[in-house]
């Protein structure tokens, strides 16, 4: 909004308003001559009538409405501007500007901001949705501080850990103190410190209008607030009121957001004015009643004033008073939407929570905490059942408002200083907590139940909320284990502006935005010294603080509480338990819970205050008989017993409070045992007693250990497939329980709270207990009858807890740096792994360790990045043999894969060598060794081996393979577990080892352990191929021996036992000092040998067996394509004729090698831009592309020529040609042709003429002489052969003689070859009538594009440049490939799956080879047929191979010129012309038709097109157009390697790369095309009529004159071929102004086909085309450098002819372009680096001509033409390579080509026919001219945030929307979206891809940093080309 407008810039009837109210006021109106100014005078001297103004100014409430009624009765919409209210707003805003600043206002900001220069002190600037901002973990406080892009930019960041994130809100941290480090302020924010006072007598003056226009204000907003909360007598205002309020809202907050933007001090003083005036209250309600556009911007403005520290304070006190009505309102409501209406809660809180010192003063003085713990009791009661459980539907309706409220929670638990005032002052507070755990405690129960499956849609609820609450009880321990240093040290920690503050007492002005706020003097500074005055009580010999234990307390009382009144803890049925009436009075308490502020903060409206501060205790007590004082349950002497049952009770996986515990006593035991100086000096008998005072070992151990002992037997049910008919919700649970995401509510907390529960209890009554829960009591009886089908897995997992409860010292012994080594041995045994991929599989407290990175460069080795792999970190070899086998998070598939991993880089298996061993556990959990030794323990390992050794091994056993395994690893634990601990046992027997003597009887006799393992051991060894196990070669009797060895080494009686049963394991036991690991290796390493050979002997045999088979199986298709049947294919004559397999070639498809039928090779043609983007520059990413897709085309192909018909179209539009004249026309053509012409071919031609021109009906012709009847035909090849001699006789006479050449031209031949032409036509209309009859109906859909004609080409495909070829070369039979498309096809329409069916169209025609799985669309036959020609005729005589150096040593352009004229005169030979056969009509050979209609797609632009022209166009001129593209794009492929850019020029490279691509296909295509171009005589003389114009081009310089015959085609165009008419305008076109090396084609193609294998005829075209591209070369260096260049000494040269002719005639030399033109290379470098691509594509087309491949997978380095090129240079440097290629075509030197005469002559003709040619055409097309610069993407930032700020918030230049997910074209550098919108499909990457890339498009993803692919429909991606430090895309 302008503030301040030149008085006399409004309308005198918008002032009038204004004057008129201040007449009706009482101010003079006649004093006033220039309102503004002259009110401002008068009332300096009367100040006291401003507040008595401002009121008269606005417009009164009912002005306000009328305008209102006005705006709507002219049907304005509400959400649009009011004009008329919203005028006089602003002009009443205008004369109160004037007021404030007593003058312009305008002048006075400009002042104020001026003054602010340097002083600027928090940045502030507001985010939206998705806009850019900065995080640096370097510079800031919280993870939840940013920056704005320009603060950043202007900031010193370097080497600083950041990152660009996307906002949801929220304004930049910069300048604030408290958020962000001051040496990470930008130039401009120097912090809050900075901002100076409001001059005072500005504040008077502006604080004198603030005032009543703030009270205004505030009267509008609480009147709407009235209104709208339901007043009866004003409901009929509701909707005046809203318009007025909103309007008048809007414009305050505009006039007050521009403010700020000047002046930080001007922004200090409106933040004071708002809240001393109490306004702030009504602003932060307002959104209940205000519009939301108009809430967007007061929430804005708040925003901006939070900078002012006290402003921030007075907010946060409104703002706690409003919190609990936003929660109360969604409870009310019952869904989270209220937060999509009241955004003020989720927008601030992040602002207000996050500040430590202003958080602080809240909680002590306003109770926060209490308000937060209240709202969310409010929640939880609202969400609870009747027996006070939670209800996960409910809660899962209100998730969004929970976490936002335990979020905030979270955000006050961050300052250290909270939880520490929680821990040691507010009990209560926490009592409060423990009392909501208890909801949580327990909630989404499951049963078990027969065929009922739960909706799994709030599975993930449960888990998130405790997961938040772990959070806080981080921070809540963390803040228990504190001391009074951490106030301290928090303190320190901020600036010394804030020690200033609290001493200034009153002077707490302008800090940073989000406030440091002093401690105000009063009660709670006193009460926070009596805490830190407590704290530095604490006695520092005792590791464990008294708070410690103090929480502990209240923790197990809660627990205790708990399981009073869950009815599945088994306390009712013991004598303390309570009855069913408790119960239900404890759950009643419950719901009856409110929550209320303390009366401290009394200055909150207690209507809104929410209710109580905390559980009441008394009423609690009153209503249960629990008595809360003492534990009861916990403290039991005796272990009680629990009766429960997992698989037929409620089961629940959350108990958050006994994650708590565990917590608790995992912070103790590191405190004590970790983090001690000396630990050893601790006293550890009483630890337990001292942490869990109050308790007994027995009680606590017996309870505690129920719940996580039931969640595991729970895990164990479901692995066994126990809870399927459940459905999903079971096995979902498991997942989550075990995933490393919930890690602190998870499986390892509760293992370690079972870990302190067995060192506390008696071990066999700690192990039965467990037995009891898996429901495997009666394991023990040894029945060899199987038992339930669950038994196996159950039985399993049971050992495996125990196990890891022996084991696992995640907790309970490892240090930090240990653990962490664990984890990333775990993630990497599975797989490489990315470092992000490794910090995210880490639990949370060991991803932020700061050791991370050194110990994964410890254990890990880093892969740099390559092509699509990341960088990635695999293990090293020496930490495979860390693998810890029972790592508590393991599930199945990636413990199968670790082992697998293991037995394939260790050549071991794991399962037999990383057997689980005791290690060093802190000393109170020594008690974990008598649980692995325990009399129950023996007992189940000993039926184990019962059942495995005297049951089968089958699906039944007791003992399948993983329970004896696991067995055996826990007997070895525990045998290792004695070993280690020896000294613990003195004078007491261990249970595993003096028991393993101990016989019990069965049904197979008395059996002990020791005899049962012997057994075992001898039953595996007699295995004939060892004992193979889950599929790798474990052999257990090695295992098994060393167990027996360990038993005989530590008990005597063991070792006798032993002796006698098997002596021959301990018979060298006394002389063996080995230990039992080296006998496990030793021993396996024995058996592996043996192991190895009968491995080899049965894999000889499964070969064997294989060979067998397959050579009895018939190899056919049937079971390939859903039982399609092949049938042999039957070859027609004219097939047998033309096609010879060769025997080498074998389908692909049906595998026959005895297959008569002919094979053809699977080639891909494909659409192709490539010459259009090398032409032109790469676009860069910093410069704006405005392309539309409708000028793709034209502007990459850089032509605006007419193409096709439009050329002939506008050709006849110019000249209209009335009956009278075409008739004329036409009887002189007949007059003419009937002259030469045969008669048959003149009625022919009538009859053609007479169906298609009405009016010409009446044409006659004239008498034919009877002695032109009887010339006698020859073929085709004959009359090309007699051509091809003539032309050499004539040519030997010339040279021989030395004569001139001649010139002349025969119009006549010209309307006879025409003539015949057109009587070609006719005859094959009349034997093709129905041709569009034949079209294939795929390709109905039209091109996107219009038909475009290159500037060097005759004519190109409509919708892109060319055609490319290539091969895999594998072959098939065309009746099993037609089969094998139909049934793509058919699965395709079904839906039914197929290899590649997301790469392939089908209906296209594409499918994958069946050998190499490459792409293809059409096949091209493996033998051309008839191709084999005379191809070895020389043209010159043998004498000139002889001649010298020095004459080989010339341009030889005089040769190709006479070759050119002498063949067009011979093809113009009416004796010849008449020889012709014209009856022969070949048409495209059979096995041609799928590629042909494949090539001829992209040429024919309509399917009306294809059904005239796809009969008559030439077969073998489209073949030759695609040879000719793909060996241009063959050469542009060469340029650069596949994995660099740097360009490759040499000729090395280029040959490699043809081989590579496509030189067999192009090879046979050649064949191809040279077999076909004579089957026809109508394409003949197509190609006769082409010769002729080339040589009136070159040789003469001038077009030929059309003549009536082409006028007649011209105007019968539609019965004529328009590629024909195309092809014959390209070649008489000047030729300097077409391709060169396109011209040598098309020339070539024109020839008659002897001339083609002729070396001499070759070499001497190339030197003419050669001189075309020098000219060329030369024209466009001296359009780019406009001063003439010459370098020879004199300016006798041609570059010294074209710089005169240029500089004295209008020669358009802007047709000549360059991308790539170097202004300081020299003229003549210059000139050789333009012809080098003409240069090395001649290379490639005679590699072609001379050495042609047959075979696809043959040696290709057995051809080459190094005989050619003087290979003594090794240098591959671009001129180098340029006078390699020279010498190879005999090209003299530069100097020699631009002073040859000749060539000077010639040259100007050329120049002087293109400017004749451009004076009378004049279009707009251009000819690039550039050296061999390789293909290259847009140039990308070197840094990612570059790119992403320029493009991220840039528009759709089609619908000016920002795009959701913006997708940047690398080829063109438009901004498009891979997502559907009908308002801009042009923009999408598929329609774009089609306009620009024919099909194919490359983008880059912005947010996602990825590239997509795009071809057609299909779309792949690939790699980002960003990585980070690690080698990792960049996600954002």
């Amino acid at each position: 909004m302008e503030i301040g407008s030149p008085p006399n810039s409004s309308p005198p009837s918008r002032s009038n308003r204004v004057v008129r109210r201040l007449a009706m006021h009482g101010v003079p109106v006649e004093q006033l001559d220039q309102p503004q100014p002259d009110l401002v005078a008068s009332l300096k001297a009367n100040k006291s009538q401003i507040p008595k103004l401002v009121p008269v100014i606005l417009p009164s409430y009912e002005e306000m409405v009328d305008a209102v009624l006005v705006d709507k009765a002219a049907g304005m919409k509400r959400s649009s501007a009011r004009s008329n209210l919203s005028t006089q707003l602003r002009e009443s805003m205008v004369w109160l500007q004037w007021m404030m600043f007593e003058g312009d206002p305008d002048v006075s900001l400009k002042k104020l901001s001026q003054m602010s220069i340097g002083q600027r002190g928090v940045c502030g600037a507001v985010w939206g949705s998705n806009d850019i901002a900065y995080r640096c973990r370097t510079c800031e406080h919280d993870p939840t501080c940013a920056i704005c892009v320009p603060c950043f930019c202007n900031g010193n960041h370097k080497d600083h850990d950041y990152s660009i994130i996307y906002t949801g809100g929220g304004c930049c941290d910069c300048g604030d103190a408290t958020a962000w480090r001051r040496e990470g302020f930008c130039s401009k924010h120097k912090g809050s410190e900075q901002i100076q006072p409001l001059p005072e007598e500005i504040a008077n003056s502006v604080g004198s209008v603030l005032d009543p226009l703030f009270a205004c204000w505030k009267d509008k907003l609480t009147l709407s607030g009235t209104v709208c909360d339901g007043n009866p007598r004003l409901k009929d205002q509701v909707s005046e009121c809203k318009d007025v309020t909103d309007e008048f809202t809007s414009v305050v907050v505009e006039t007050l957001l521009d403010f700020c933007k000047y002046s930080d001090s001007l922004l200090s003083f409106v933040s004071k004015r708002i809240f001393s005036f109490g306004l702030l209250d009504v602003l932060v309600r307002a959104e209940k009643f205000l519009s939301e556009h108009v809430v967007k911007k007061l929430h804005e403005l708040l925003l901006k004033l939070l900078g002012e520290p006290a402003f921030k304070y007075e907010f946060g006190k409104v703002y706690l008073h409003y919190y609990p009505v936003v929660i109360n309102e969604a409870i009310k409501e019952g869904n989270d939407d209220v937060f999509k209406k009241y955004t003020l809660l989720p927008t601030f809180s992040v602002q207000i929570f996050t500040v430590p010192t202003l958080t602080q003063r809240l909680v002590m003085e306003m109770n926060l905490l209490e308000m937060l713990l209240g709202c969310l009791g409010d929640i939880f009661i609202s969400c609870s059942e009747d027996d006070g459980k939670l209800q996960v539907t409910k809660l899962g309706n209100l998730f969004e408002t929970t976490l936002r409220v335990i979020e905030d929670v979270r955000f006050v638990m961050t300052h250290v200083s909270v939880p520490l005032y929680v821990v040691h002052e507010r009990r209560d507070i926490f009592k409060s907590w423990l009392k909501l755990l208890a909801f949580v405690q327990g909630m989404s129960p499951q049963r078990r139940e027969a065929g009922v499956e739960e909706d799994n849609d709030n599975i993930i609820y449960p888990f998130a909320i405790c997961h938040s609450f772990s959070n806080i009880h981080s921070l809540l321990v963390a803040g228990s284990f504190s001391t009074a240093g951490a106030i301290d040290s928090e303190s320190n920690a901020f600036p010394t502006t804030y020690k200033q503050d609290v001493d200034d007492g009153d002077n707490l002005v302008r800090h940073a935005k989000v406030g440091r706020i002093s401690l105000s003097q009063g009660s709670s500074v006193c009460r926070f010294s009596g805490f830190t005055s407590k704290v530095s009580e604490l006695k520092l010999d005792n590791p464990v603080p008294s708070s410690v234990t103090g929480l502990t307390f209240e923790c197990l009382r809660s627990i205790e509480n708990w399981l009073a009144v869950d009815n599945t803890s088994g306390t009712c049925s013991s004598k303390t338990s309570l009855t069913r009436r408790n119960f239900l009075a404890f759950t009643k308490t419950l719901s009856k819970i409110r929550f209320n502020l303390s009366s401290e903060s009394s200055d909150i409206d207690s209507n809104s205050a929410g209710s109580s501060v905390g559980f009441n205790d008394g009423a609690m007590a009153g209503e249960c008989s629990i008595k809360l004082e003492s534990l009861r349950f916990l403290s039991l002497s005796g272990w009680p017993d629990i009766t429960y049952d997992v698989s037929s009770e409620d089961i629940s996986v959350h108990i958050p409070l006994h994650r708590f515990l565990s917590l608790i006593l995992q912070k103790a035991f590191k405190r004590c045992y970790e983090e001690s100086v000396n630990p050893e000096l601790l006293i550890t008998s009483n630890f337990f007693e001292h942490i869990l005072g109050g308790s007994h070992p027995y009680g606590f151990s017996a309870y505690i250990m129920e719940h996580p002992l039931r969640i595991r037997v729970f895990c164990a049910q479901v692995h066994a497939g126990m809870w399927r008919k459940n459905g999903d919700i079971p096995v979902l649970s498991c997942d989550l329980y075990g995933s490393v995401r919930w890690s602190e509510q998870g499986v390892e907390f509760d293992l370690f709270l079972l870990q302190c529960c067995a060192a506390l209890a008696p071990a066999d009554l700690f192990v039965n207990r467990i037995l009891e829960r898996f429901g495997l009591s009666n394991y023990f009886s040894l029945n060899l009858q199987p038992s339930s089908e669950y038994e196996g897995v159950l039985v399993q997992e049971m050992l495996t807890l125990i196990i890891q409860i022996v084991k696992d010292r995640r907790f309970s012994g490892l240090t930090t740096t240990e653990n962490l080594q664990r984890e990333l041995i775990c993630k990497l045994v599975i797989g490489d792994a990315t470092h992000s991929q490794l910090v995210k599989s880490l639990p949370r407290d060991l991803s932020k360790v700061d050791q991370l990175q050194q110990v994964l460069d410890t254990v890990a080795v880093y892969s740099n990045p390559s092509g699509m792999k990341q960088g990635k970190y695999s293990l090293r070899s020496s930490y495979w043999k860390e693998l810890d086998l029972y790592h508590p998070r393991w599930n199945p598939r990636d413990l199968q894969v670790a082992e697998e991993r293991y037995l394939r880089f260790c050549n071991t298996p794991a399962l037999t060598t990383q057997l689980p061993r005791w290690t060093k556990v802190y000393p109170p959990l020594n008690g974990l060794a008598r649980t692995a030794t325990c009399k129950v323990v023996l007992q189940m390992i000993r039926s184990v081996l019962y059942y495995a050794v005297f049951m089968d091994k089958s699906p039944s056993s007791r003992a399948p393979d993983g329970v004896l395994l696991t067995a055996l690893h826990l007997l070895y634990l525990a045998l290792d577990t004695c070993s280690v601990n020896q000294s613990s046992y003195v004078g007491e027997s261990v249970p595993v080892v003096y028991l393993a003597c101990e016989e019990i009887s069965s049904s197979n006799g008395n059996q002990s352990l020791l005899l049962l393992l012997v057994l075992l051991m001898r039953m595996h060894k007699r295995e004939s191929v060892g004992y193979l196990m889950e599929g790798e070669s474990c052999n257990l009797s090695s295992l098994i021996e060393s167990l027996l060895k360990k038993f005989a080494e530590m008990d005597s009686e063991c070792l006798t036992k032993l002796q006698e049963v098997a002596p021959e394991v301990v018979n060298h036991l006394s002389n063996s000092n080995i230990n039992s690991d080296t006998d496990i290796v030793d021993s396996a390493s024995k058996h592996k040998a043996k192991s190895r050979e009968r491995q080899a002997a049965i894999l000889a045999k499964m070969r064997a067996e294989q060979s067998k088979f397959m050579a009895s199986m018939n190899s056919n298709l049937e079971e390939q394509m859903d039982g399609s049947q092949f049938e042999p294919e039957v070859c027609t004559s004219e097939e047998a004729r033309d096609i010879e397999v060769p025997a080498q070639y074998v389908c692909s498809l049906c595998h026959d090698s005895n297959s008569k039928n002919p094979v053809s090779f699977l080639v891909l043609l494909q659409k192709s831009r490539l010459v259009s983007f090398v032409n032109r520059a790469p676009p860069s990413w910093d410069r704006r592309t405005h392309r539309s897709d409708n000028e793709h085309a034209s502007v990459i192909t850089n032509t605006l020529m007419l193409s096709g018909k439009e050329a002939i179209s506008s050709t006849s539009d110019s000249d209209e040609v009335s009956d009278f004249q075409l008739e004329h026309l036409v009887q002189n053509s007949i007059d003419e042709f009937a002259l030469d012409g045969k008669p048959g071919e003149v009625n022919a031609f009538l009859d053609f003429v007479k169906a298609l021109l009405p009016s010409v009906r009446n044409i006659q012709v004239p008498h034919i002489s009877s002695d032109k009847m009887d010339s006698s035909a020859y073929s085709l090849e004959v009359i090309e052969e007699e051509i091809y001699c003539s032309t050499q006789r004539e040519m030997r006479a010339h040279f021989a003689e030395g004569d001139n050449m001649s010139t002349n031209k025969d119009d006549e031949s010209d309307t006879v070859l025409l003539g015949k032409y057109i009587a070609a036509l006719s005859r094959e209309k009349n034997e093709n009538p129905s041709a569009s009859d034949n079209i294939d109906s795929r390709y109905d859909k039209p091109p996107e594009s219009s038909t475009q004609v290159h500037a060097y080409d005759g004519f190109v495909p409509s919708d892109c440049d060319g055609i490319y070829l290539s091969s895999c070369g594998h072959a098939v039979h065309q009746g099993c490939l037609d089969r094998y498309l139909s049934s793509l096809k058919e699965r395709s329409l079904r839906r039914v799956f197929f290899e590649g069916g997301h790469i392939v169209d089908p209906d296209q025609g594409e499918f994958l080879c069946p050998v190499c799985r490459g792409l293809a669309n059409s096949v091209l036959p493996a033998s051309p047929g008839d191709s084999k020609k005379a191809w070895n005729q020389p043209l010159f005589p043998t004498v000139r191979e002889t001649e010298t150096t020095e004459e080989n040593n010339i341009l030889r352009h005089q040769e190709a010129l006479y070759l050119l004229q002498m063949t067009s005169n011979m093809v113009g030979n009416n004796e010849i012309l008449n020889s012709l056969p014209m009856w022969k009509n070949g048409r495209i050979r059979r096995s041609l038709e799928k590629f042909f209609n494949v090539v001829c797609k992209p040429y024919l632009s309509t399917k009306q097109d294809r059904a005239i022209g796809l009969a008559k166009v030439s077969h073998s001129m489209l073949m030759w157009d695609t040879f000719k593209y793909s060996l241009i794009s063959t050469e542009i492929a060469a340029r650069c390697e596949n994995t660099s850019l740097t360009p490759r020029h040499g000729l090395d490279a280029l040959f490699k790369e043809m081989k590579s691509s496509n030189e067999f296909v192009l090879s046979l295509l050649l064949k191809i095309v040279h077999s076909t171009r004579t089957d026809n005589a109508r394409h003949v003389l197509l190609r006769f009529r082409g010769i002729q114009l080339f040589a009136g081009s070159i040789c003469s310089g001038v077009s030929r004159d059309e003549g009536n015959m082409l006028r007649i085609l011209e105007q019968v165009e539609k019965e004529v071929s328009v590629l024909d008419i195309q092809f014959w305008k390209g070649a008489s076109r000047p030729i300097i102004g077409c391709d060169a090396f396109s011209s040598l084609m098309w020339i070539l193609y024109c020839l008659p086909y002897p001339f083609l294998s002729c070396e001499e005829s070759f070499f001497s075209l190339v030197h003419l085309l050669y001189a075309v591209s020098v000219t060329q070369a030369i024209i466009t260096f001296h359009e780019k450098h406009q001063t003439e260049t010459i370098e020879l000494g004199d300016n006798d040269c041609l570059i010294a002819d074209i710089s005169k002719l240029v500089k004295e005639s209008a020669f358009p030399q802007w047709y000549f372009v360059s991308t790539h033109n170097d202004a300081s290379c020299p003229i003549k470098d210059a000139i050789r680096k333009f012809s080098f691509p003409y240069l090395r594509r001649c290379a490639l087309l005679w590699k072609l001509l001379k050495y042609s491949s047959s075979d696809p997978f043959g040696d290709k380095s057995s051809h080459s033409i190094d005989y050619l090129i003087d290979s003594t240079t090794s240098s591959v440097t671009e001129l180098v390579e340029v006078e390699r290629l020279e010498k190879m075509f005999k090209i003299p030197a530069l100097d020699v080509v631009i002073k040859d005469e000749s060539l000077r002559s010639i040259a100007l003709n050329w120049l002087n026919h293109f400017r004749m040619d451009k004076e009378v055409d004049g279009n707009g097309s251009v000819l690039h001219v550039n050296p061999a610069v390789p293909f290259r993407l847009m140039h990308l930032p070197y840094v990612y945030h570059d790119l992403l700020q320029r493009y991220i918030k840039q528009c759709c230049p089609d619908c000016k929307t920002v795009p959701d997910e913006p997708a940047l074209c690398l080829l063109c550098g438009r901004l498009c979206s891979p997502n559907w919108k009908s308002c801009c499909s042009e923009s999408v990457t598929q329609s774009h891809a089609m306009a620009c890339g024919a099909g194919t498009g490359i983008f880059l993803l912005i947010r996602k940093t990825t590239i997509l692919l795009q071809r057609s429909a299909r779309k792949a991606l690939w790699p980002s080309p960003y990585l980070d430090a690690f080698g990792e895309e960049v996600w954002i």
